[in-house]
């Protein structure tokens, strides 16, 4: 036990000196359109200091396989919104500081060391920030789709005023609260004042975002586009599929509700019943009431 406390503490201490002492780099935490952000001041924090210098270190890591899992970090964070402007090297540090975390508690609680306990660590440290990345593109995606109906229409309205395309996306994100769509709207109209064309900001969009329903709206636009037809029709009719969509992913989960309460119907909800009408007759029976009738 004692042994374990000098080996958190002087990693700690060491993280601490690395994080301070490293030549000090420019931090690219990029917009999901892999532009430079200024950089703002933040308060010290030995948390930040401590995680930064773990960075710092994979990042320096260059091996094939190091450097295609970062790829994949990367499209992920995008899709996830890019939380806490996490860049991939923080992401694969937040796991290691998990693995470490887990294995610590298992030292403390079990105080024994072996194949297995480092098995659980290893597998629970990788497992949980992955289960909450996940996790949070499957409510981004689920907020882009139950939203972009009601955007399209504002769209479409737009533009049979009089208003083109880019007009009326702009009109659209000044009227409307930050949502993840709205925030996806945004990045498109920077990349597009910073030089991009509509179809490459389009398909960066889309690609960003990976939800089947935003890419074919995409792609409807830009051949709509190609073929020099008007976006109105075109972005009702998408709205109208999108509905669609959204209320067959109503139906869906409502068709998944009854196989999801088995598990709490079965295990906890059923037990208590079973408690409450037999609770009180066994205990009559143990306290002796019965002696004699059997």
């Amino acid at each position: 036990m004692i042994y374990t406390i000098y080996i958190s503490v002087f990693l700690t201490l060491f993280l601490l000196i690395v994080g301070i002492f490293s030549k000090k780099e420019e931090l690219d935490i990029a917009s999901r359109l892999e532009l430079k952000k200024e950089e703002k001041k933040e308060k010290f924090s030995v948390g930040r200091v401590i995680l930064g210098g773990i960075v710092k270190q994979i990042s320096k890591i260059k091996h094939p396989a190091v450097v295609q899992y970062r790829k994949e970090l990367r499209k992920k964070l995008n899709q996830a919104g890019n939380p806490r402007d996490l860049t991939p090297d923080g992401f694969i540090a937040l796991i290691l500081v998990s693995i470490f975390g887990i294995f610590i508690l298992e030292l403390l609680f079990l105080k024994t060391v072996n194949i297995l306990t480092i098995a659980i660590a290893i597998f629970g440290g990788y497992f949980m920030p992955n289960a909450s990345l996940n996790n949070l593109i499957a409510k981004r995606h689920r907020a882009i789709l139950r939203e972009l109906p009601n955007v399209l229409d504002l769209l479409t309205l737009s533009m049979e005023a009089g208003i083109d395309f880019n007009a009326a996306v702009n009109k659209v994100i000044a009227k409307s609260q930050k949502t993840p769509l709205i925030e996806e709207f945004s990045l498109m109209q920077k990349g597009i004042r910073l030089g991009q064309s509509r179809r490459e900001a389009l398909e960066e969009m889309a690609k960003r975002v990976d939800l089947d329903a935003l890419t074919s709206v995409t792609s409807a636009i830009i051949q709509a586009d190609n073929l020099g037809a008007s976006l109105g029709p075109v972005l009702r009719v998408q709205s109208e599929q999108m509905r669609v969509e959204r209320f067959q992913l109503a139906e869906k989960l409502a068709h998944q509700a009854p196989v999801k309460m088995l598990f709490p119907l079965l295990f906890l909800i059923f037990p208590s019943i079973v408690i409450m009408l037999f609770g009180p007759l066994a205990l009559k029976l143990m306290s002796g009431v019965f002696e004699g009738i059997f």
